[in-house]
């Protein structure tokens, strides 16, 4: 669906992302046996920032990842957790010192920064749940990311909350669709084109463009995934916003990824008692 001129425009307002993140992007994907070559060449990029590094060494050593285990360098996450766990800290630390808002949709900055977070969390949990379906680890990233475009069309529209909301409950419509009808695009197209500029790889452009729609053709784990994840953190009460839960998705999600109710519940329940420890991790209030 095309993005109308207006957003397009607004969207080069959008940073490069951190060189490290973009560094780690360029990564995903290729056989490499050098982790903790990489490990160090992330480490000389970020390691001059010394308030950052050690916002990240926190997180790192925090119950939500290292355990009895702490690491005392940057350059040793790379092989401890891996490139996706890396990036995912990197680019949540990032999205949390933004402050990015989306009020257009009813969502402060501590709302849109918990809602990726929080849907990251989710897709962790779902490969924990049933591993055997092979969710790429770096679905976590299109989770964190996937309403980011919220952003973009809360700064350059004129359109209203009040808008979106009538439409949708006049006409008996998803909020994705009031969007779509309003705009001329819903916020998923949106998020993509902008993680494409930040040229993530197209298997994540593609799980975040997709993340809405239904039914899904020729849907893949990561595309399944961070649709179910969106759902997950929306079902425990964390970014409902002014949507809340009236959007669609596709119901043979759960199938694909081989869960049922009670696998559903089971993930939802965790994901929830991960949050407080993530929350720590970031240096949030666990409340």
């Amino acid at each position: 669906m095309a993005i109308p001129a207006q957003l397009c425009e607004s969207l080069s307002q959008f940073k490069p992302l951190p060189a490290a993140v973009s560094l780690l992007l360029k990564e995903l994907g290729r056989e490499r046996d050098d982790d903790e070559q990489l490990g160090a060449e992330i480490a000389a990029l970020i390691e001059p920032d010394t308030e950052l590094t050690a916002r990240l060494l926190a997180v790192f050593n925090s119950p939500y990842y290292s355990g009895r285990y702490p690491i005392e360098r940057l350059q040793d996450a790379a092989p401890r957790f891996g490139l996706s766990a890396l990036l995912e800290v990197l680019l949540t630390d990032h999205l949390l010192h933004t402050g990015w808002s989306a009020e257009l949709f009813g969502l402060s900055s501590l709302d849109f920064w918990l809602h990726g977070a929080v849907a990251s969390l989710a897709v962790i949990e779902t490969i924990r749940e049933n591993p055997r379906k092979d969710i790429p680890r770096a679905a976590t990233l299109a989770a964190l990311l996937h309403d980011v475009g919220k952003v973009a069309m809360s700064r350059s529209l004129q359109t209203s909350a009040l808008e979106l909301t009538q439409l949708a409950q006049a006409e008996g419509i998803t909020f994705a669709e009031a969007e779509r009808r309003l705009i001329g695009c819903d916020h998923s197209d949106v998020s993509a084109a902008i993680v494409q500029q930040w040229q993530f790889p197209d298997f994540l452009v593609e799980a975040i463009v997709r993340h809405h729609k239904v039914p899904l053709p020729d849907p893949t784990a990561s595309v399944d995934a961070v649709a179910l994840a969106n759902l997950v953190a929306k079902t425990i009460g964390i970014g409902l916003g002014r949507e809340g839960l009236n959007f669609e998705m596709d119901s043979g999600c759960y199938t694909r990824l081989g869960l049922d109710f009670n696998a559903f519940c089971r993930v939802c329940a965790r994901t929830a008692i991960a949050l407080k420890d993530m929350k720590a991790a970031y240096g949030l209030s666990p409340a």
